[in-house]
């Protein structure tokens, strides 16, 4: 019934070969028989095939297209429809592959083709177009005669057939330099390689590109194909850079010297920019750097003179140089309870005082720096002052300089003496003898470099040379003497190191007579005494350092100091008073 109905439906549109197609639950042998009567085509049915189908058209399809219905229908199925010459016989797609043929026909089934390879070897070509194979399609490999059978649908054959085509050729590679005009080789050659992927297969073209940096070039190793689509493409990206808009900037150096600051921004640029790099001038008269360059380089610049023009720290360095009696230090300490103590190997000279015990107190919070510095450092001034003011000790020299951090700095103090360096007698007795006479400094010269390291602390390398004239000497012919001190230490803000251990000895002679009488010859010896007093000096250099991280610091530091002045002679004053009571 159902099948009437659907010839009833299709019967008056058959003659102008378009047909309106729908149907629903349909079963698959009625919609075979229902193709047949319309395609007049006899088909064999060897076996039942069961299921139902629907199909939805919104308008008329055309006759021929029934029959591809059907064969999508089949194939869904698992089945092909295979042309016998006067009929077409249904069967399973695994038997296809036994019934299929080379002829070309209009039916969407299952054909074989041979096809006979040329340049690369069969089983070269299986492996590259294996992959393309149908469920039900199936390649067979015949390396005697170097072909291939394929068995598949015609969609399925016409692609690897295509395939095949392309990579059945002589394998001439070639070599193609292309030099570039105006582009830089580093810049487009990822460039080519990703738009060279795209367009060729890996697995069927074979080919190479090399970027030779020397010559500027890109070097394409293939077959005339790939050289063919590659060359334009690289000439089109062979165009030249837009030009860069220069612009000049001037930066005015606050903190450093602009002489070293351009040197320093000049290396950092080599290493940074390998072409087209700005231009840096250093312009001394107003301490500053002007730059010509692009904005990105103007501004790389501008960072690195931020991170490097800042205020520098600096270090003021109190400076005393003595010579210290040890006899009379000794004498002074069992008196005051100053015990004194010598250098040792390192050149470091060790002092400490207990300088009237707890009996005698100080307000420290006006001097705002901190008890244990404060302590120390009015303990060491107390000492020296004392024994100065006792006649232990003779002060050489108390200079004070304001040192870059890590930067050397230079003080001397002395003068300047004539030496006789040549004499010249005449021949008579009324010639004049001619001297020849030298200038040479006599006095102290002492080299600070100190580096403010982590924790507050500062890191000393100190060089002293003290030079002096023995007393007595003859004039114009004096004997000098020179002491030399090179070391480092590292010490914290504001505390003390003591640098000793250059020692001289002395030789003081007392006469002591009884008047007149003491000053006649030969008699007079026994009226005199003669007391040889053998002493030792010691050399003392004591350096102070103090960190300034800013202007105000210095201010507040010399206040300080003074402070620290008055006490100290406050204390001693106290002290010789406590002590004669």
């Amino acid at each position: 019934m159902k099948f009437i109905k659907l010839l009833l439906l299709l019967s008056f549109s058959l003659y102008a070969k378009e047909i309106n197609l729908n149907f629903n639950n349909l079963e698959i042998s009625t919609f075979i028989k229902m193709v047949s009567k319309i395609t007049h085509k006899n088909i064999l049915i060897t076996k039942k095939i069961t299921g139902k189908v629907n199909f939805i058209s919104v308008k008329p399809i055309q006759e021929k297209e029934i029959f591809s219905i059907l064969q999508n229908i089949l194939k869904s199925k698992g089945y092909t429809l295979v042309d016998k010459g006067g009929f077409l016989s249904i069967v399973k797609n695994s038997e296809a592959l036994r019934e299929g043929v080379s002829s070309k026909n209009s039916l969407d089934q299952i054909q074989t083709d041979i096809i006979y390879l040329k340049n690369i070897p069969a089983k070269t070509a299986y492996t590259q177009i294996n992959y393309l194979n149908s469920r039900y399609g199936k390649i067979v490999v015949n390396n005697e005669k170097n072909l291939l059978i394929i068995t598949d649908y015609p969609s399925n054959l016409k692609t690897i057939k295509n395939i095949l085509t392309k990579i059945d050729t002589k394998n001439q590679n070639e070599v193609k330099f292309i030099k570039l005009k105006n582009a830089d080789v580093n810049k487009i050659y990822s460039k080519v390689k990703d738009i060279a992927s795209n367009l060729f297969d890996k697995k069927i073209y074979k080919y190479k590109l090399i970027q030779n940096d020397s010559a500027n070039s890109i070097i394409i190793v293939g077959n005339n194909e790939v050289i063919k689509k590659l060359s334009p493409v690289i000439k089109s990206l062979d165009i030249a850079p837009k030009p860069i808009s220069q612009i000049t900037k001037i930066f005015k150096i606050k903190n450093s010297d602009v002489t070293n600051l351009e040197k320093l921004i000049s290396s950092i640029i080599k290493a940074k920019y390998k072409k087209n790099m700005p231009s840096i001038t250093a312009d001394k008269e107003t301490n500053s750097i002007i730059v010509v360059g692009d904005n990105l380089q103007i501004e790389t610049i501008n960072t690195i003179i931020n991170a490097l023009d800042i205020p520098k720290e600096q270090v003021y360095v109190k400076v005393r140089v003595l010579e210290i009696s040890n006899k009379k230090a000794s004498s002074i300490g069992m008196k005051y309870g100053i015990m004194g103590g010598v250098a040792n190997s390192s050149g470091l000279y060790s002092m400490s005082a207990n300088l009237g015990g707890p009996s005698i107190a100080f307000d420290t919070t006006a001097l705002g720096i901190s008890t244990p510095t404060l302590s120390k450092g009015l303990a060491l001034g107390i000492t020296l002052d004392l024994l100065e003011t006792e006649g232990a000790a003779k002060k050489l020299s108390e200079p004070s300089i304001l040192c870059i951090n890590n930067t050397e700095s230079t003080i001397y103090v002395g003068k300047t003496e004539s030496i006789i360096t040549q004499s010249t007698v005449g021949a008579a007795t009324t010639d004049l003898t001619k001297n020849t006479y030298s200038r040479q400094d006599i006095g102290l010269t002492l080299k600070v470099k100190p580096r403010i390291d982590n924790d507050n602390k500062v890191s000393l390398n100190v060089k002293a040379v003290l030079e002096d004239i023995l007393p007595g000497s003859q004039i114009g012919l004096p004997t000098t003497t020179k002491r030399d001190i090179d070391t480092t230490t590292i010490v914290s803000n504001g505390q003390s190191i003591i640098i000793g251990g250059l020692v001289r000895d002395n030789k003081d002679i007392t006469i002591s007579k009884v008047p007149f009488l003491g000053d006649i010859p030969f008699i007079g010896a026994l009226f005199r005494h003669t007391q040889e007093n053998i002493d030792k000096t010691t050399l003392v250099i004591v350096l102070t350092p103090y960190i300034i991280k800013k202007s105000s610091d210095l201010d507040t530091l010399r206040l300080t100091l003074a402070k620290l002045n008055d006490l100290e002679k406050n204390f001693i004053h106290k002290l010789i008073k406590k002590e004669k009571k």
